[in-house]
């Protein structure tokens, strides 16, 4: 009796092996099975961080203003996307002071990158009125680099436009807001090395002379990123810029 139970329970062991095995090349089996297919793309890889698209609110873009690609970021191989948020005047340009960072894929190589991108963008505004959340993503891709080591070419020529980076409101004249009149100013100057404005003169005024003393003393008082050539500043004569001065609807 003892020893029929004792092989019944070396049997019952022995089937619990067996199964305990069959179990363990299961399990093994389904892990190669989900490695492959994360291998071969049929399991989702892990989410990664997308661009958002442009919203512009049906703005028509005219200008997009390629971005500078920071050299730190280059050196380092990194790239990524900035997403910008802004306001369009009437006229379909970008107001300068209120471009904010939404969101920046690195953090801390692209930001002002984009921002200085941004002033220099420009838009189709049939609307005419000030549209404002307008949001608009910078990507910085880096070309693929040959497997073949070329030296690069000794006159390549590096070259950055000039950027505003402080708007004027000009002050208005008190004799002209008390007569109610309004008008405009053209304004020629230089823009040295260091983003001074220089030697200002008076292109055009409507009317003549009203808004011209107001006109040079805003032009002295602008601020721009220099135009580069050759990685170095350079003066820019010849720019100009208007002036208006319009009086608020009553």
């Amino acid at each position: 009796m003892v020893k029929n139970q004792i092989k019944k329970w070396r049997r019952v062991k022995h089937y619990l092996n067996y199964f305990m095995i069959l179990a363990s090349i299961a399990f093994l089996v389904s892990c190669v099975t989900v490695d492959e297919d994360a291998r071969i793309g049929n399991v989702a890889p892990s989410p990664e961080l997308i661009p958002p698209p442009n919203f512009t609110r049906g703005l028509i873009t005219r200008r997009v203003a390629e971005p500078l690609y920071p050299l730190r970021a280059k050196n380092l191989g990194i790239e990524g996307w900035v997403t910008v948020e802004f306001s369009v005047d009437e006229e379909g340009e970008v107001l300068s002071n209120t471009i904010r960072t939404v969101e920046e894929q690195p953090e801390g190589f692209f930001e002002q990158s984009a921002i200085n991108a941004a002033r220099r963008m420009l838009f189709d505004n049939t609307r005419g009125q000030i549209l404002d959340e307008i949001r608009y993503v910078f990507r910085y891709e880096l070309e693929e680099q040959s497997s073949i080591l070329i030296e690069p070419p000794t006159n390549e020529v590096v070259f950055r436009e000039l950027i505003p980076i402080r708007y004027i409101t000009p002050n208005y004249p008190n004799v002209a807001k008390e007569l109610g009149i309004e008008g405009y100013v053209v304004v020629n100057f230089d823009v040295n090395a260091r983003g001074v404005v220089e030697d200002t003169s008076i292109v055009e005024s409507e009317p003549p002379g009203v808004f011209n003393e107001e006109a040079i003393n805003s032009a002295y008082r602008l601020r721009f990123e220099p135009r580069i050539i050759n990685d170095d500043s350079v003066r820019v004569s010849d720019v100009q810029y208007r002036f208006d001065w319009q009086l608020p609807d009553q």
